[in-house]
């Protein structure tokens, strides 16, 4: 920090930085020419600090070249960023008014040049320029206002930061739930035990099944114990920790082993384990009842929480049904009949899908079915209806599994015989859905779009069923929804669905998808949505019909990340080739 007079300045442009500062601008040239010679000038090197949070000084300081940062360190080893300040801010107002310590840590982010003004000087202005003080009163609170946001922001994005932690953790309790497939008792009481230390980053711990019987708690695993040889431990019901959980099941958190009158230091004694916290708690099936207890020791950093406790209580439930048999081989079967179901539903659906799209002089087609992991439900279709006109379909019913797939089935038969029996899209969809009131149960409908393609007249007459809207995509138009039609589909009788006929330039782009696409999710359960799709297909509009799907599908699985597809995905594209 080198200290400078203010007889002269270093150019023109600093001068100038410094008369027309956010506060100084308010003074006249007379009350400025009196307070130059008051300044003095600093220079810091990048990364210096100026400002100490909780410090003394009493300047205040008004930059003119280089920007600084202002910081505040909430938590050791964290920093908190508050503002950036550039030439023309001034900084340090505060305690010269409050006579407080300083409320933030300042340091030059590059070279920086300041004019200081000491407390009493400041002081004296702010007194005799009433302006001054007014711009100071609206400096403070447009920072006010900032800090705010800035607060609201950072506390938006450590909730979110959380909530994605929890949710990291619910996924590892999955993980563990699946393998917990042995039959082996000693390896399963090892797998729980593993997979409970991991969770919570604890250091030992035991997990005990309860005897009914004898009325005691027993274990082979123990964790810490010397040697390859298992030790079988028993505890009384209502003894120590682990039997007085057994007894109650109550949760218990223990910072401090050694102060609480239920820890037996025994253990420690023995083996020359120290013991400093301690968290116990119930394993008990849905039901409520009791079928053991986990006992887990020392958490590696810091003490065991309540987030720790809630996640164990999680893990605890898919634990009892481990250590159930009975219930483990039954839930292993139905797994491999569900496993059976889905595989069926897939194979029905891909084969009631178009082997390939249809070639029509004039215009190109593009389309795909990606179905997910366990639903099956979306269907497209390509009906040849004369020499010139071909029908189009898209659909997603509702439902799961094989019901799905066979309701499926079913709808896209009856949308083949309307076809040939409505004379326009309308009557076609409210043909349909008559048919689908009479034949299907009230909880299953469908949401569909039909249209009928005129290749000769270049049109496109469509109704739509509760389908979300195709995309019409125009050269040098804005983007259209194709939204004319009607309510869900195979829910309320006689219902009369509208249509709608959209003339096809060349160049024209019609997207139909279903709603797997604009909500697919990534990890952050964000979804893709309707606005970055329609966004998508406008800036690629010029582009042959399969480079159009394939970008919507590239951007699904680059939004999805590694998280897996909730829903199936279908895209069909229409495309009237340019002259």
């Amino acid at each position: 920090m080198l200290p400078i007079s203010m007889a002269t300045f270093n150019d023109s442009l600093s001068r100038n930085r410094l008369r027309y500062n956010v506060l100084l601008e308010t003074l006249s040239d007379d009350e400025f020419r009196l307070l130059e010679p008051q300044l003095t000038e600093h220079r810091y090197r990048s990364g210096e600090t100026i400002i100490e949070d909780e410090g003394y000084g009493g300047e205040v300081f008004f930059l003119v070249e280089g920007r600084v940062r202002i910081t505040k360190q909430p938590h050791p080893g964290e920093e908190q960023l508050l503002a950036l300040l550039h030439p023309g801010d001034c900084f340090g107002e505060l305690e010269p008014i409050a006579s407080r310590p300083r409320s933030a840590r300042v340091a030059a982010i590059e070279e920086c040049v300041t004019y200081a003004l000491g407390k009493a000087d400041f002081e004296q202005l702010l007194y005799r320029c009433p302006a001054l003080a007014i711009r100071l009163l609206q400096v403070l609170s447009i920072r006010l206002r900032a800090l705010n946001n800035h607060y609201i922001a950072e506390t938006g994005r450590r909730n979110a930061q959380h909530k994605h932690e929890l949710r990291t953790l619910e996924r590892l309790i999955e993980a563990a739930k699946s393998l917990n497939s042995t039959l082996d008792l000693n390896e399963l009481l090892d797998i729980l035990l593993d997979i409970a230390l991991g969770i919570v980053d604890g250091d030992r711990g035991t997990v005990y099944i309860l005897d009914e019987t004898k009325q005691e708690l027993w274990t082979r695993v123990a964790k810490g114990l010397d040697g390859a040889n298992r030790v079988t431990i028993r505890v009384p019901l209502g003894k120590g920790i682990a039997g007085y959980v057994a007894a109650t099941g109550d949760t218990i958190n223990i910072p401090d082993a050694y102060l609480d009158p239920r820890f037996n230091p025994d253990f420690d004694r023995q083996t020359g384990y120290r013991t400093r916290s301690i968290l116990c708690m119930p394993i008990h099936t849905n039901t409520g009842k009791i079928i053991g207890v986990v006992q887990l020791l020392n958490k590696r950093n810091g003490e065991f929480s309540d987030d720790d406790a809630r996640i164990m209580h999680a893990l605890s439930l898919h634990a009892a049904i481990a250590l159930e048999n009975a219930r483990l081989v039954e839930q292993e079967r139905r797994k491999i009949r569900i496993e059976r179901d889905l595989l069926a539903a897939r194979e029905v659906q891909l084969s009631l899908l178009p082997a390939h799209v249809p070639t029509v002089p004039g215009y190109e087609f593009a389309a795909t079915a990606l179905p997910a992991r366990d639903i099956a439900g979306d269907l497209y279709d390509f009906i040849r209806l004369d020499p010139q006109r071909l029908a189009i379909s898209m659909g997603d019913v509702s439902g799961k599994g094989l019901p799905a797939a066979l309701l499926m089935a079913h709808i896209q038969a009856s949308v083949r015989d309307v076809a040939h029996e409505a004379a326009s899209a309308g009557a076609c969809t409210t043909l349909l859905n008559q048919r689908l009131v009479a034949s299907t149960s009230p909880e299953k409908f469908v949401t569909l779009v039909y249209g009928v393609l005129d290749t000769r007249e270049h049109t496109f007459q469509y109704s739509n069923g509760g389908h979300n809207p195709p995309l019409l995509a125009s050269p040098g138009k804005p983007l259209r929804l194709l939204d004319t039609g009607g309510t869900l589909m195979g829910i309320i009788e006689g219902v009369s669905f509208e249509e709608e006929t959209v003339t096809l330039e060349p160049g024209d782009v019609i997207v139909l998808y279903t709603d797997g696409i604009p909500e697919a999710t990534n990890e952050r359960q964000e979804l893709l949505g309707e606005e970055r799709l329609a966004h998508l297909v406008d800036a690629h509009k010029q582009y042959s019909a399969r480079e159009i799907m394939d970008a919507i599908l590239s951007a699904v699985v680059t939004h999805q990340g590694s998280e897996p597809p909730a829903d199936d995905i279908t895209v069909l594209i229409i495309r009237r080739l340019p002259v």
